[in-house]
């Protein structure tokens, strides 16, 4: 019973590890994204005006600091083209979470003199300078990030996450993927849960320009479309946008939603969604719709997807 209790140790841990290094690779990566102030009460100067954009550089990168753990990443973020004044800098030191097999938890660190570790990503030599006494917790700001098919979401939990004067806490919530990265960063006051500002920062397309999908994935085990159970929610933009996942019976499949990237004829308008199978040379099914539409749905009987479109600024991106 002990030997076979071990083994069951053994490959929970390696199962919940495996989680961990998906996350770190599927994080890591340079990303440009458009940002946009949604909501701010603040008085005085602004960063940046409502309802404007500014262009934002995420680089994220594993680095070797072997007495935090062996999954850390670098974190820095800078406005535009000026990478010689992070505005954020950041160490991610990942593990598993302990009863939650599909969950990673993000420990974040700050550095107390973050000037003098900028681009980390490159200065190994730098980085093996680096000492405990260097960087600092950040208490309550904590991100949890639940791997759901080939992405990962999630972000802060609770009111735990304080800024700078105490009086507020921060919502920050996250979404990776491999061509898709969306976070969405809103303070509110302590005191009473009021929204002071919120941000929103898509990568690879305008949120104006281009609607964001959530597809609702349901599978049956019998084939059967009476026995249709909720799988997965993938997340989609409708210009290429592509997510992988797995089913129970483990076939893994690929969707993809085109629309305003159309790659046929250009002077049609239309949604076009696509299934394909691991290994297949064409697509297992399509589906079509106007481009306009709020809705477009794939139904097979034994797998049904169906995709809605959302606004950036809703709160169902944050579920």
């Amino acid at each position: 019973m002990l030997a076979l209790l071990a083994a069951w140790v053994v490959a929970g841990g390696a199962a919940d590890s495996g989680e961990v290094a998906a996350l770190e690779r599927v994080w890591s990566g340079v990303r440009d994204s458009s940002e946009q102030v949604v909501l701010s009460l603040e008085r005085g100067a602004a960063p940046w005006p409502l309802s404007s954009e500014r262009r934002v550089r995420t680089i994220v990168a594993p680095v070797n600091v072997g007495w935090l753990g062996a999954h850390v990443l670098y974190l820095e973020e800078f406005i535009e083209d000026d990478p010689q004044q992070p505005r954020r800098q950041l160490l991610l030191q990942l593990e598993s979470v302990a009863g939650e097999a599909r969950a990673v938890r993000a420990h974040l660190y700050g550095f107390v003199n973050p000037a003098r570790w900028t681009h980390l990503n490159y200065r190994p030599q730098l980085v093996a300078l680096l000492t405990r006494e260097d960087i600092e917790p950040a208490a309550g700001c904590d991100l949890v990030l639940t791997r759901v098919g080939d992405q990962f979401r999630g972000g802060t939990v609770g009111r735990r996450c304080l800024d700078a004067g105490g009086t507020r806490y921060l919502d920050y919530q996250l979404l990776i993927g491999e061509d898709l990265y969306w976070y969405r960063r809103r303070a509110l006051r302590q005191s009473d849960g009021e929204l002071q500002q919120e941000v929103i920062g898509f990568n690879r397309f305008e949120p104006s320009e281009a609607q964001l999908y959530a597809c609702r994935i349901a599978w049956s085990a019998s084939g059967n479309a009476r026995d249709l159970r909720p799988l997965l929610t993938l997340d989609l933009y409708e210009a290429g946008g592509r997510g992988r996942f797995v089913t129970p019976d483990g076939r893994t499949f690929e969707l993809t939603l085109h629309g305003r990237d159309w790659p046929f004829a250009v002077d049609r308008d239309a949604l076009l969604l696509l299934l394909q199978e691991q290994g297949g040379d064409s697509p297992l099914a399509t589906s079509w719709s106007q481009m306009d539409a709020q809705q477009i749905a794939l139904e097979l009987g034994w797998l049904e997807v169906r995709c809605g479109s959302m606004a950036p600024e809703s709160e169902e991106l944050a579920q």
